[in-house]
């Protein structure tokens, strides 16, 4: 009779020791399995937190503004918050050397401007203009990130909603400002700040109308949610290390800065809560594979017990040693591999039914999650187990002496 035909009758005959073998190596792999799972639709959810906090901050840091400003070094900061304007100015070279540095990473978007407040003779009041660029791309790192503000064509100008309003302009309309002629391109919705009455136009135009060539007054920048707790010093350190004592920096208070701070929080718990489910999930699994394997040690050792005098017989009859060694590791390596689908299958149920506990885990994140290098690794290594925890019972059943077994009979 055959190793396999003699390992296929061994089961049949003793099906629950069987039964028992796959149980316990089915449930280690089903843990190992479905920890991935667990881990990985956390992180899913995070990344899906932290990304619509994201949009989020970027939505209402496009409608409040920026929240960084850096200002020319002799700027009085009582004149700036009185006037809602610097009335220095600095050299627009600045913003360009902020961009090429690779030694500034706390910050994004950075727009310079020059703001004064201004006569409009043709429409007999005060306004304040507002000459800006495009946000100026980074030289040594990825610009993918939306822009938070869109340049202003050079023929036409954007208004708050105020002044608007009272002026009765409508977008598209045909306007003189200072004998330059402008189309309105866009009135800004209300938002209860100096902006609600200004008047922004190209940056290059401003310069000119003002007779302040290459001079800006202010660059604008959004602080970016890698800095620190002391993120303003961080901030000011960067800056200082490319423009040196030139410029100041100061913080605007606002609701996207809250959540900018909260978005933080929230990739950072997702981290930690990341790393603490990983560590555990390593632990579980190492303790249930040596408990695992001390089973499989026992279930083999009592297999070996129950098959003392038919190994004393097969030896009696010739048998070599080999050939026992194989009837007990053929059927621990097949144990290993029902072991393994039977993993598989109790983990791929419990992931469809809903019963791991943790929302985004269904039978479809179940394939997207496990990759066939995972999958060939569970069939390679159940099967292992079984054999190592299982070796030393059938290596001393293969080596018995078949006189002394028949003896005790």
């Amino acid at each position: 009779m055959g190793v396999g035909r003699m390992i296929w009758m061994e089961i049949l005959h003793r099906k629950w020791n069987f039964l028992l073998l796959l149980l316990v190596l089915g449930m280690v792999v089903a843990y190992a399995l479905t920890s991935m799972q667990i881990i990985a639709a956390e992180q899913q959810q995070t990344e899906a937190k932290v990304a619509a906090m994201d949009d989020d901050i970027r939505k209402t840091m496009k409608d409040l503004g920026f929240n960084i400003n850096i200002l020319p070094k002799d700027q009085q900061l009582v004149d700036f918050y009185a006037n809602d304007f610097a009335d220095k100015t600095m050299p627009y070279a600045f913003v360009q050397r902020l961009a090429d540095s690779e030694f500034v990473s706390s910050l994004n978007h950075l727009r310079p401007a020059l703001i004064q407040k201004v006569d409009w003779p043709e429409q007999k009041r005060q306004v304040l203009l507002m000459g800006v660029s495009g946000v100026v791309p980074w030289t040594h790192r990825s610009n993918a990130k939306k822009p938070m503000s869109d340049p202003v064509p050079a023929d036409s100008m954007n208004i708050g909603s105020a002044l608007a309003k009272q002026l009765n302009l409508q977008v598209g309309q045909a306007v003189v400002l200072n004998g330059e002629s402008f189309k309105v391109n866009k009135i800004y919705d209300p938002r209860g700040t100096k902006d609600d009455i200004t008047v922004w136009i190209d940056l290059k135009r401003a310069q000119s109308m003002l007779n302040l060539p290459d001079r800006i007054n202010l660059i604008q920048a959004l602080e970016c949610n890698c800095a620190s707790i002391d993120r303003l010093a961080e901030i000011e350190k960067e800056i200082s290390g490319v423009l040196g004592e030139e410029v100041q920096v100061i913080e605007l208070s606002a609701s996207a800065t809250a959540r900018a701070k909260a978005r933080t929080n929230i990739a950072n718990e997702g981290k930690i809560r990341l790393a603490e489910l990983a560590k555990t999930s390593r632990t579980r699994t190492l303790w249930l594979i040596g408990l695992g394997a001390t089973v499989v040690g026992f279930l083999a050792y009592f297999n070996v017990r129950q098959r003392q005098f038919e190994v004393g017989v097969l030896r009696a009859v010739g048998a070599p040693t080999s050939k026992i060694l194989m009837l007990f590791i053929g059927k621990l390596f097949l144990a290993g591999l029902l072991g393994a689908i039977a993993g598989i299958a109790i983990s791929l149920t419990a992931c469809k039914l809903g019963l791991v506990g943790v929302e985004g885990i269904s039978s479809s994140s179940w394939f997207s999650q496990v990759s066939g290098p995972a999958l060939a690794a569970v069939f390679v290594l159940t099967p292992a187990l079984a054999i190592m925890a299982g070796w030393v019972p059938a290596a001393i059943a293969a080596g018995q002496d078949p006189a002394l077994i028949l003896s005790e009979e």
